[in-house]
């Protein structure tokens, strides 16, 4: 009778095994998948915006550098102007 009852709590023991699998830990893992899929596409969007805030900055610098070099052959022509026309050219950058 004992090895009749151990085999009852066995088989019992096994089902609720199966659906405590299927039930708890089948769902559990397609979300730890999911999960760590939505990371690796986070991942993979962070780098394509740091290639592109990389690209960006290096835009901007050499926008600036030009920028500089522009008021620089501007300022040149100005003194050039002043001094041909012995006249004062109000530049914009005097009124700040």
């Amino acid at each position: 009778m004992e090895l009749e009852a151990l085999e009852h709590i066995a088989v019992i023991f096994g089902l609720l095994g199966g659906l405590f699998s299927f039930a708890v830990l089948r769902p559990l893992n397609n979300s730890i998948v999911r999960f760590e899929k939505t990371i690796d596409e986070l991942r993979s969007d962070m780098r394509r915006i740091e290639e592109r805030w990389h690209t960006m900055s290096i835009k901007i610098a050499e926008l600036d550098q030009s920028t500089r070099s522009a008021h620089h052959r501007l300022d040149e022509m100005l003194k050039v102007c002043e001094k041909t026309h012995n006249v004062k050219i109000p530049h914009p950058r005097d009124g700040e």
